[in-house]
């Protein structure tokens, strides 16, 4: 077991110490590639096998980017970039006729993370993103959205009212995320084009300008926009992306049959809100479709493409010191046909993904697990599924716990938490003692082979047993039959069991004490 206090003294440490010089184990790379790529952790199958022989860790990585759950898994992580799953839009389902609102608001949310999952599950260019003629769509959105829908479930669709070949640009749930007023025109939506696609944040640029100009007059601030130069270091570029995005020019974001729509004769309306001509970085667009076109063809959207992967898989910022490896990732990106899988592998083959912690415990390289990777993992061991009211707790905050868990909700926190906080350590006590509750009494067989009869007297073999199982399928570690932690975990039941002589209770609470462990937490 890992000190808990330990991650808090670590979590103040520089971020370049945080990596440790030394090479990570096969079966800790196992649980780490395991998490990243299925949001789960091995099984005793897979830890047995890498135990058993170290490099087919290897092949598992390979694996792992096969299963069905990677497609997931890589939507979770852009989601984190594209910021679109929200708790509510200025749009409710009850506009649409539809009564379950947690179900709409995720479905709206989701349909760009899934897109960037589609992607890569299928080996698609990356340039699919900004080019391609599909989106993704389940039976919520086709019922409300103009699309060309086939089902079951999420499957890849197509909107039928027209909209270019633009990839995420062409979705409604992008554009209901990144709104615009009348004065704004557009330009948070184009800063949100630079951000998520380019790595370029306008609103991350220092600037100087005339503290005199009164931002209360519009004639003065446009003609600012125009004319001084602080304004215009910015503005000369972000205008002309704003005036490509007017077929999504809505004049009332509330009514629900002008917000699902897309409208081709509004694309020249950039000429009724400062008259910028729609252009990329110079060079002239002549339609949405050909905004695309340009993205895809510029070389920083490969570069943010790698750096984006980079700190996803390192849950870091990139920093000068990375510069040459991203190069290495960039080239095997190229090569791989701009596929995310073979530049997944080619990060996680990197020595920064698969550093160890120190030798001395100075300092740490492990992750913290987002809150819907607590959820997944405890899902898939226990079969748990914390839910109420239609509401997944650990992905919203409407009903749920997604920020107190240390996840982003796309607007008041943006980026996860690196470092636990006393709520995260609250919302994983319940859910441990959920789960836990859960799974000795609905489906025991998932983790126990004793039958809840045994006792230290009666059956001690059988819990020590029993023990060192739920140890190595939780931790992938394995324990000593006379070790601390069975030593501890004994103590721990005989303790429970005197208060409530149940032995189900008793291992719920053993159960639950290891879910909440910190080395369940860090991976």
């Amino acid at each position: 077991m890992v000190n808990f206090l330990l991650f808090f003294a670590c979590s103040g440490l520089d971020e370049s110490t945080k990596i440790g010089p030394e090479t990570m184990a096969p079966l800790p790379l196992l649980i780490r590639a395991s998490i990243d790529l299925r949001g789960v952790r091995p099984s005793t199958e897979e830890l047995a096998a890498v135990e058993a022989d170290g490099s087919k860790v290897e092949d598992y990585i390979a694996q792992y980017m096969e299963d069905p759950r990677f497609e997931g898994r890589v939507s979770d992580l852009y989601q984190q970039i594209f910021l679109t799953r929200n708790d509510a839009y200025l749009i409710s389902a009850s506009s649409y006729g539809l009564g379950d609102e947690a179900t709409f608001a995720a479905s709206v949310g989701d349909e760009v993370p899934r897109i960037v999952g589609r992607i890569a599950a299928e080996d698609l260019p990356w340039t699919e993103l900004v080019t391609g003629g599909w989106t993704m769509a389940n039976e919520t959105l086709a019922t409300v959205w103009p699309i060309d829908y086939q089902g079951p479930g999420w499957q890849a669709a197509k909107y039928n009212d027209g909209r270019p070949a633009v990839g995420i640009l062409a979705t409604n749930s992008l554009w209901w995320r990144y709104t615009s007023t009348d004065s704004n025109a557009n330009r948070k939506r184009a800063n949100a084009i630079s951000r998520t696609l380019l790595c370029s944040d306008y609103l991350s640029r220092p600037i100087e300008f005339d503290r005199n100009l009164n931002l209360l007059d519009e004639g003065a601030v446009t003609d600012a926009l125009r004319t001084d130069p602080a304004c215009i270091s910015c503005h000369n570029t972000l205008d002309p992306i704003a005036s490509s995005l007017y077929g999504f020019w809505w004049y009332d974001y509330t009514n629900p049959r002008e917000a699902r729509s897309y409208f081709p004769e509004r694309e020249q309306r950039w000429k009724d809100y400062g008259n910028v001509a729609p252009g990329w970085y110079g060079q002239p667009v002549h339609s949405l479709r050909d905004l695309g076109q340009k993205i895809a063809g510029d070389s920083r959207f490969v570069d943010c493409a790698v750096e984006q992967a980079w700190e996803l898989l390192l849950r870091r910022d990139r920093n000068i010191a990375d510069d040459q490896t991203l190069v290495t990732h960039r080239n095997a990106f190229l090569s791989g046909g701009l596929s995310l899988k073979p530049l997944f592998r080619s990060v996680m083959a990197d020595p920064m993904y698969r550093a160890a912690d120190s030798a001395d415990d100075a300092y740490t390289s492990r992750k913290q697990v987002t809150p819907e990777l607590l959820g997944s993992m405890v899902q898939d061991l226990t079969g748990f599924a914390w839910t109420y009211g239609g509401y997944d707790m650990l992905r919203t905050d409407a009903s749920g716990f997604l920020t107190l868990a240390g996840g982003a909700d796309g607007y008041a926190v943006t980026e996860p938490a690196d470092s636990p906080n006393t709520t995260l350590v609250l919302v994983q006590e319940r859910l441990a003692e959920n789960a836990a509750w859960y799974v000795v009494n609905q489906d025991p067989s998932r983790l126990f082979t004793v039958d809840f009869t045994e006792t230290p007297e009666t059956g001690k073999a059988a819990m020590v047993a029993q023990l060192q199982a739920l140890h190595w399928r939780i931790f992938g570690s394995r324990v000593a039959a006379d070790g601390p932690e069975v030593e501890a975990g004994l103590e721990l039941w005989s303790d429970l069991y005197t208060v409530e002589p149940d032995g189900k209770e008793a291992w719920a609470g053993v159960l639950s004490v290891l879910l909440r462990d910190p080395d369940f937490l860090f991976y």
